[in-house]
């Protein structure tokens, strides 16, 4: 009865031990998978203004036909300021898209002599 007791006990704790490993080592995973995936989210693909199709413009969060083809009509942009100073477009609209929108001074014709 001794033996039969100590087996069990000694079953157990194998048991245990391996769900606990088996836990922590998917816990693990599952924090590598979702720091992946923050990065990604944190750093989105940016459409830049000066070169961007009107098709790209339209994906832009609150982006329209109309507002695209304004941001398309007052190129080439030197800063992202410019889309508010130029009356391109309003304060809150530029605030839906700010975080996705780049200029490429290159692109706006900024060439260093």
């Amino acid at each position: 009865m001794k033996k039969i007791a100590l087996m069990i006990a000694g079953m157990t704790m194998v048991f245990t031990a391996f769900v606990t490993m088996t836990a922590w080592y998917g816990s693990g995973r599952n924090v590598a998978a979702e720091e992946s995936t923050t990065a990604i989210k944190s750093t989105p693909y940016k459409v830049d203004l000066n070169s961007a199709s009107i098709r790209e413009l339209k994906q832009l969060p609150g982006m329209g036909p109309e507002l695209a083809e304004r941001v398309l009509q007052h190129r080439p942009y030197h800063k992202l300021d410019e889309l508010i100073s130029r009356k391109v477009l309003g304060r809150k609209e530029f605030a839906r898209i700010k975080e996705r929108i780049r200029v490429n001074p290159t692109q706006a014709g900024n060439s260093m002599p």
